[in-house]
């Protein structure tokens, strides 16, 4: 499919060329009329009373269109370039509002709402799809920081009764029965998981979380990081296949990466079936973590639940800066983690050189 900026250019050129080879066309056609229909009159110079008749011949009238085709063919060709040149350079020009405000766009998310799109020069046309776009926005923003502000208010509010009721259930564990105060612990500490799953949500969109990244040695980072997870899958007679490089080194934060690779292989333990593949590949620039698994039921996986895991990973990559995570659903479920590798000069962050 053709770009907005190419049929613009074909649509000015085709009608610049139809409208030139309209006037060629019927030139020719009335210059030829006049020389094989006319005749020309004209006095002798020697004789002023004389009046010459003549017409032009059938040869002489057609090297005279010959000589005007070739004529219009060698001035044409060049010109037929230059008005496709002019279109594209035009056409350009006319769609370079709309290319700034894609541009705007995709700078644009959950932590710059803020921000608004500003096209100079603009025609009236666009300006006032701008100011359509803005106020747009200003409600998406208001919305936005409206549930985020909900959703701490009711988290911080279900935060002190959960302590309190845990409280109460270990305090009164002995008049309960065994099977009683363990399921009631369970979903205490579940409900709490969610509740603190939503406060750290709320905070890293609001980008009010502290990293301090620093080089970090995967090897050695993951080994203690997975440890916990592969005696979990082989409780469930599962396995956690895993391999890094010895020399696969990135630029993050560590608690941050941490919290991220622990909701990653919560979610795969928790809807996932068979073995669980962790795999690190370096790039260039940047180092590559794939988590997948086969789901346990058809549609089954991340969209069960409330999703509340997989949207804090989001939340949590999106505060590391350059750090991106995406997912990929079919009969495995995929998360890919792309890290930026540690630099190789000295670099200056978080108020100290690394």
């Amino acid at each position: 499919m053709k770009s907005l900026r190419w049929r613009l250019t074909l649509w000015f050129a085709v009608s610049l060329l139809v409208v030139v080879a309209v006037l060629a066309v019927s030139g020719l056609w009335h210059l030829d009329y006049e020389l094989r229909q006319e005749k020309w009159e004209r006095t002798h110079p020697a004789h002023p009373d004389w009046v010459l008749h003549g017409s032009f011949t059938e040869k002489e009238v057609r090297d005279i269109l010959g000589e005007l085709i070739e004529f219009w063919v060698m001035v044409g060709v060049p010109l037929a370039g230059l008005a496709l040149l002019s279109a594209h350079l035009l056409a350009r020009k006319s769609t370079r509002p709309v290319r700034e405000l894609n541009q705007q766009l995709v700078r644009l998310g959950a932590t710059t709402l803020d921000e608004r799109i500003k096209v100079p020069d603009a025609d009236p046309e666009i300006g006032e799809l701008v100011r359509h776009l803005n106020e747009l926005l200003a409600r998406l923003e208001a919305a936005f920081n409206h549930l985020r502000d909900y959703t701490t208010q009711v988290a911080h509010e279900l935060r002190t009764p959960l302590q309190l009721m845990r409280l109460q259930i270990e305090s009164n564990a002995v008049s309960m029965s065994p099977e009683l105060a363990e399921n009631l612990q369970e979903e205490l500490l579940r409900l709490s998981n969610y509740v603190e799953s939503a406060l750290t949500i709320a905070r890293a969109e609001q980008g009010r979380l502290e990293t301090h990244p620093e080089t970090v040695l995967l090897k050695s980072f993951l080994e203690d990081a997975i440890e916990p997870f592969t005696r979990l899958a082989a409780v469930e007679k599962r396995r956690l296949l895993w391999s890094c490089p010895h020399d696969a080194e990135v630029w993050t934060d560590r608690s941050t990466l941490k919290q991220i690779l622990f909701n990653l292989l919560t979610n795969a333990l928790k809807h996932g079936d068979g073995d669980i593949l962790f795999r690190v590949r370096p790039r260039s620039q940047a180092v590559a973590v794939l988590v997948g698994n086969r789901l346990a039921a058809p549609n089954a996986g991340p969209k069960q639940g409330l999703g509340i895991g997989l949207r804090l990973v989001c939340a949590l990559a999106q505060q590391l800066g350059q750090t991106r995570v995406t997912f990929r659903r079919g009969r495995f479920f995929w998360a890919r983690l792309q890290l930026p590798a540690a630099p190789t000069t000295p670099t200056v962050a978080a108020g100290r050189s690394v």
